[in-house]
C-alpha cells in the first residue's frame, strides 16, 4: 500500500501532539484528569523506555523504516506484554496530552494515531518480522497480544 512504512512514527506523533495541542480548548487538566494524565505520561515512558533498553541490549535497530536490518526477535521484558510497546508508550502519551488539554475533541489524537499505526506500521511490520523469523515470530504472536 502507498502509505505502509512511509511516515516515521515519531514525526506522526509530533503532528498530531501539535494538532491537539492547536486545536485543544484553553480548559488544561485539573485533579483527576492532572493525575491521569501524569500516570499514563510515566507508563509511556516506562514502556517506550523500556523498549529501547531491550533493542539495545540486542544491538537490533529501533529502524521501524527499517526491518531487514532487524538481527534478533526482542521478547523479554515489556515485549512480554505488548508486541509494541514503543508504539504504545506513544498513545499513553497521547492520552496523557488528551487528559492535560480537556475537551472531547482531543481524543481524536490518540484514536487517529492507534488506527494509523495499526494499519500502516504494525500490519507492514508483523508481515515483515513473520517472513524474518518464522515459527518464533507467529509463536509469540499468539502469547503476547498487539498492543495490550
Amino acid at each position: 500500500m502507498r502509505f505502509e512504512q512511509r511516515i516515521p512514527p515519531l514525526l506522526l506523533f509530533a503532528l498530531i501532539v501539535l494538532a491537539m495541542w492547536l486545536g485543544s480548548e484553553e480548559a488544561r487538566g485539573r485533579g483527576v484528569w492532572l493525575i491521569l494524565a501524569t500516570g499514563l505520561w510515566l507508563a509511556g515512558a516506562v514502556l517506550g523506555g523500556g523498549a529501547l533498553v531491550h533493542f539495545r541490549r540486542q544491538r537490533t535497530t529501533v529502524n521501524p523504516i527499517r526491518l531487514q536490518q532487524s538481527r534478533v526477535l526482542v521478547t523479554q521484558g515489556v515485549y512480554r506484554i505488548s508486541r509494541n510497546p514503543m508504539y504504545l508508550g506513544l498513545l499513553c502519551w497521547l492520552m496523557a496530552l488528551a487528559c492535560y488539554l480537556g475537551g472531547v475533541w482531543v481524543w481524536l489524537g490518540p484514536l487517529l494515531l492507534l488506527a494509523w499505526l495499526t494499519r500502516f506500521q504494525i500490519l507492514p511490520e508483523e508481515r515483515a518480522l513473520r517472513a524474518r523469523f518464522g515459527v518464533a515470530y507467529v509463536q509469540y504472536c499468539h502469547r503476547v497480544r498487539r498492543w495490550c
